[in-house]
């Protein structure tokens, strides 16, 4: 743990248990780097920081509520792990991921993965690996640009330090070269000295007036909120008093309901009473006369029934016993109960097993015969392919055998033919031997008979070939149907063989069957058994139902009646919580205006102070040089007096004559001109006044469209009262039904109650008035039953009826924000246009004093285009869009009117009239250059151009939302905050050039700053030593006005002379007394202008916009940015 009373820190990735240990006795460990790994992962995964905010006070003002101020963008994707993951490291100290290790850290779901462990991690590759060139490769870093402005040199603090001398021969040395600039420069501070007096004073004395006048608006809204709460007070005791009347009076209905049912049992007992008296009275007269003889017996009667009192006593005492036994057998029954509904639970679960296990059987039965039959199919289908196959096999056999007898008696007739002819051969070669010569020819043809038999040979072998190899085939074809043929065989057993287990499985399943149907036969019995017993139990549970419903029943009440309650203190919470915003609001001002004020007069007492002194050295030299001058005058004027006076006679005679004659020029030159301008003057005043009657055309039917608009608004607000008065009194409704079901559940209640009774005492009577009281139940019961449906039916209509009326008011809101929507819009619209109107007016009356003027020769020169009134102001100045240091500005064209502040996005808008951005200048609280503590994060050369506008939140009109305002201070932040006199301090430390509002001691230091304090509302700085011994040099804060209902908006303009010529002339606009709260209800007033001339006529239908075809001469607005700021009208 580290001790420490200083925080150290970057101030976006400071935890908050740092900044609590700033000047106090706070203590931080190792889990506050865990905060900064929290904030860098959020960084790199949206782009921004978690807690960013353009000051230093309102990021640590986050940092602190960081439970609250800690949301995620919608426009970045991020999975839930890894919100989690962020979520947990910023968070508290006490409950923050890593206070025990960093094995919780490797623990989280954000880092499991497939790819690495954290064992695994360093052998891993990484997703991206950067190409580097060479060991001094720097391609894939960012080139940093050199600053080449101006070296700041920090400020030396007012008190008086020892470290701060330099040597004095050096301070000689500067001093005499500051004696000398400031010399040069002596006419440049005069000038200055004297604006800042007028300024000063011109800001006390609206300093005090606005003072003066917030301290009335503040006594006056005292006094109206003690009247209210007065009022409010009243209303309370009245409403409590007839909340105790309307209390007193049921408490008394309530007694006189039961004092009538008392009375009305008493009635029948009465009459029964005298009925029966009547009787004893007619029998007592009838044994009168035996009164006395039966004396005795009536004391032997009392002592009998003295006996019979004293054994009703014990008969009662033992019923008693027998009620706690049969209670004590009732329990033990019900545990009973349970105990056989968890038997009959197994036994129904292991009868669904039983149910399964048979369905799961006969299923694999069903399988099994259906593969019985395919096997029979296969084995049919394979005796009948063998079949075919033996008569294809003996046909093949046949053709064969037919096929080797044709060929053996061929071969066998042709051999024979061949011996014969070979016989015959040899015959004749031995007859004709001698012959051949006569022969030739016969041999010849012989040779050529042979030739043919011998190719009738050759065709005779080749087709006995073909035969043997047909027949090799049908041989070949005959062993594979064989082999088909065993395995054929072969399969057949097999199937056989598993037909035959098959068939002994199904004679053991359906004894397994047989088994389990005895078994379902008992468990029936036993279930029948059971049942019985469960239908006896049944009534006693039922009846513990009941109660149950009638315990649940009052829970429900209950809970309402404490959710009522916390809704209540939920409002009164809300409104003591806006009541005490209102009065932080409300001090906001003060302390801005006395920090602003107190400046001021500090730099001026500065300025005085340099201005003195420089004073004082100047006259001592004008006192030397005074001397020497008059030496040398006396010396020189006595020599050369009277020639200068006759050179300078001569010289001014001849400039009068060439001014003479130039003059006389001029004159004739001018007077040409004026004619011409004064023509030119004319067509354009008399094309205005066209223009000017064009646009009070359109203002007058704009402002009637506005007037339908008011009475459209006003119908829908009184719709709107309607609806909620409907609302209230269906509230007022549904509060009766709930009372009168109240009543009705006391009524049933007591009902039971009796009835109970009533049952109790006719356990003791005879036993045939039983099915009377069983008859009277029922018919209760049935009558109770009918009670039930009715409520029932009574709360459906209700709420039917509530959520048709709730239907009805979302329609009606739906149409009351379209309608406020588009009237919000016209009102931009008429705004623009009165904005326009009020430009041509001042174009017209500048027009009208210049050709007043153009008469007079002498005023021609001095025109120029400073003319305009001032109460115009227009001119680019820069917005920040998401933030200014990463997004930069977005150039926005702004116009300020006598009564309006307009944004234009573009200079097409500006001519079309289309403004996306309306500020009330009535509404404007303060206006004011910022410093770097206000906006550390924006460039340097940037602050001097910015300034801050702080306007009412009711005075704004946007058509939509562009720009992100910092959301008001929630209540959980308060314990951030050191409340005292009005401030709300945050602790801080300064690295930057600050100074104390309260001492002269430096307030800053580049390595070990002092604590330091700093308001949120007026941002004054001070020391927190101050604070700490209760020194009454800390001023009040200076803030009037409440932070949840104003805006702050911040401007950049184009240069500083621009950002301060805008700051005066807006500080003037504010008017003198803070604008109110503006109440809902009320609806706007109609601009008012200057002297309008309305037109009678209908107003157009759609666009307040100028349409080209009226003749309206569209003039360019001269442009005021260069122009010297001068006083309003």
């Amino acid at each position: 743990m580290v001790h420490c009373d200083t925080a150290v820190g970057t101030p976006d990735y400071i935890s908050p248990e740092v900044l609590n240990s700033q000047g106090g006795d706070g203590y931080y460990g190792r889990e506050c780097d865990w905060w900064s790994v929290g904030v860098f992962i959020f960084e790199m995964l949206v782009g921004d920081t978690p807690f960013y905010a353009e000051s230093l006070v309102g990021t640590y003002g986050k940092i602190m509520d960081h439970k609250n101020n800690l949301n995620f963008p919608d426009d970045v994707q991020m999975s839930n792990d890894a919100k989690d993951l962020i979520c947990a490291f910023l968070s508290d100290r006490e409950v923050r991921l890593g206070r025990n290790g960093v094995e919780e850290i490797k623990r989280h779901p954000f880092f499991r993965n497939d790819q690495w462990t954290f064992h695994t991690i360093r052998q891993t590759v990484a997703p991206v690996v950067p190409e580097l060139s060479s060991d001094i490769d720097t391609s894939n870093f960012d080139e940093i640009k050199d600053d080449k402005g101006d070296v700041e040199t920090f400020p030396t603090p007012r008190a008086f330090v020892g470290n701060q001398l330099p040597f004095l021969q050096n301070k000689l040395n500067c001093l005499e070269e500051q004696l000398n600039h400031e010399m040069q420069a002596k006419d440049d501070l005069e000038h200055k000295c004297n604006r800042l007096e007028k300024l000063v004073k011109e800001i006390d004395e609206e300093v005090r007036l606005r003072v003066e006048s917030s301290l009335r608006q503040l006594e006056r809204e005292r006094a109206l909120l003690q009247h209210q709460s007065a009022e409010n007070l009243r209303k309370v005791e009245m409403e409590a008093g007839r909340k105790r009347s309307l209390e007193n009076e049921l408490n008394g209905l309530r007694d006189q309901l039961e004092e009538l049912k008392r009375r009305n049992q008493n009635s029948q007992l009465s009459n029964e009473k005298n009925i029966h008296l009547q009787r004893q009275l007619e029998e007592v007269t009838a044994v009168l006369a035996e009164e006395q003889e039966a004396t005795g017996r009536l004391r032997r009667s009392q002592s009998e029934a003295q006996k019979q009192a004293q054994a009703l006593e014990f008969n009662l005492r033992e019923l008693v016993d027998n009620c706690t036994q049969l209670e004590n057998a009732k329990m033990g029954l019900e545990q009973q109960l349970m105990g056989l509904q968890a038997d009959l639970e197994a036994e129904r679960q292991d009868r669904s097993l039983g149910t399964e296990i048979i369905l799961d059987l006969q299923g694999h039965i069903q399988g099994l015969e259906a593969e019985v039959k395919h096997v029979k199919g296969s084995l049919s289908n394979s005796q009948m392919e063998k079949r075919q196959l033996q008569h294809r096999l003996t046909d093949m056999e046949k053709e064969k055998s037919n096929q080797e007898i044709d060929l053996a008696f061929k071969l066998k007739s042709l051999q024979q033919s061949f011996d014969a002819e070979r016989a015959e051969h040899k015959v004749t070669k031995t007859r004709l031997a001698d012959k051949n010569q006569i022969y030739e020819s016969i041999e010849e043809a012989k040779s050529e008979a042979l030739k043919g038999m011998e190719r009738t040979l050759q065709e005779e072998r080749s087709h006995k070939l073909q035969l043997e190899s047909r027949l090799l085939h049908l041989e070949k074809e005959h062993s594979m149907l064989d082999c088909d043929y065993k395995q054929a065989e072969h399969k057949l057993d097999e199937l056989r063989t598993h037909k035959d287990k098959l068939a002994e499985e199904v004679k053991n399943l359906s004894l397994c069957m047989e088994q389990e149907e005895k078994k379902r036969m008992l468990s029936q019995n036993d279930l029948n058994v059971q049942t019985q017993q469960v239908t006896a139990l049944c009534s006693s549970e039922k009846q513990l139902k009941q109660e149950l419903n009638h315990l649940l029943d009052m829970k429900h009440s209950l809970e309402k009646q404490n959710q009522e309650l916390r809704r209540e203190r939920q409002e009164t919470d809300g409104q003591l919580k806006e009541m005490k915003d209102q009065l932080e609001a409300e001090q906001y001002f003060t302390t801005l205006y006395k920090t602003q004020i107190r400046e001021l007069k500090e730099e001026c007492d500065e300025r005085n102070k340099l201005y003195k002194d420089i004073l004082q050295r100047l006259e001592e030299y004008q006192e030397e040089r005074d001397s020497l001058a008059a030496q040398l005058g006396v010396s020189l004027t006595k020599v050369d007096s009277e020639q200068l006076a006759r050179s300078i006679a001569e010289e001014q005679y001849s400039d009068l004559e060439k001014e003479k004659i130039m003059k006389e020029l001029e004159i004739k030159d001018m007077m040409a001109r004026h004619r011409q301008e004064l023509g030119d003057k004319e067509a354009t005043i008399g094309s205005l006044e066209e223009s000017n009657r064009t646009l009070t055309v359109d203002v007058a039917n704009l402002a009637n469209e506005k007037e339908e608009l008011n009475n459209q608004l006003k119908e829908m607000q009184q719709q709107l009262q309607k609806a909620r008065e409907e609302e209230r009194h269906m509230n007022s409704v549904k509060m009766s039904f709930e009372k009168n079901l109240q009543t009705e559940r006391t009524l049933k209640i007591q009902a039971v109650n009796k009835l109970s009774e009533i049952m109790n005492r006719r356990e003791t009577m005879r036993a045939g008035h039983r099915h009377d009281d069983t008859l009277d139940m029922r018919r209760k019961e049935k009558e109770n039953r009918k009670l039930q449906l009715e409520l029932r039916s009574e709360k459906q209509k209700l709420n039917s009826t509530i959520i048709k009326y709730q239907r009805e008011i979302n329609d009606m809101q739906a149409v009351l924000s379209d309608e406020s929507q588009v009237r919000m819009e016209l009102q931009m619209a008429l705004d623009s246009k009165d904005s326009d109107i009020e430009q041509l007016r001042c174009q017209l009356t500048s027009l009208s004093i210049h050709s007043m003027d153009s008469t007079s020769i002498s005023s021609s020169n001095d025109m120029d285009d400073s003319g305009y009134p001032d109460t115009r102001l227009e001119g680019w100045l820069s917005l920040p869009m998401k933030n200014t240091k990463r997004f930069g500005w977005e150039r926005r064209y702004v116009v300020v009117s006598s009564k309006k502040i307009l944004f234009y996005n573009s200079d097409m808008d500006r001519e079309q009239s289309n403004p996306y951005m309306i500020l009330d200048i009535d509404k404007l609280f303060h206006v004011r250059p910022v410093t770097q503590t206000d906006v550390y994060r924006a460039d340097t050369k940037e602050i001097p151009r910015i300034f801050q506008i702080l306007y009412a939140n009711e005075g704004e009109s946007k058509r939509e939302q562009e720009f992100a305002v910092e959301p008001p201070a929630l209540a959980g932040e308060h314990s951030s905050y050191v409340k005292h006199k009005g401030h709300e301090f945050i602790p801080t430390l300064y690295h930057l050039p600050s100074s104390c509002e309260a001492c002269t001691r430096p307030l800053w230091n580049v390595f070990k700053p002092p604590p330091a304090l700093e308001c949120r509302r007026c941002h004054t700085k001070c020391h927190k030593d101050h604070l700490d011994r209760n020194e009454e040099a800390i001023a009040p804060c200076r803030v009037n006005y409440d932070i949840s209902t104003a805006k702050d908006l911040l401007l950049l303009a184009g240069s500083q002379e621009e950002q301060q010529r805008w700051v005066s002339r807006l500080i003037r606009r504010i008017p003198r007394k803070h604008p109110g709260p503006a109440s809902v209800a009320q609806a706007p007033e109609p601009p008012s202008h200057s002297s309008p001339r309305l037109s009678p006529g209908a107003s157009p239908g759609n666009s307040p916009s100028l349409s080209p075809h009226r003749g309206a001469i569209k003039v360019q607005p001269s442009r005021q940015q260069t122009q010297p700021a001068g006083k309003p009208r």
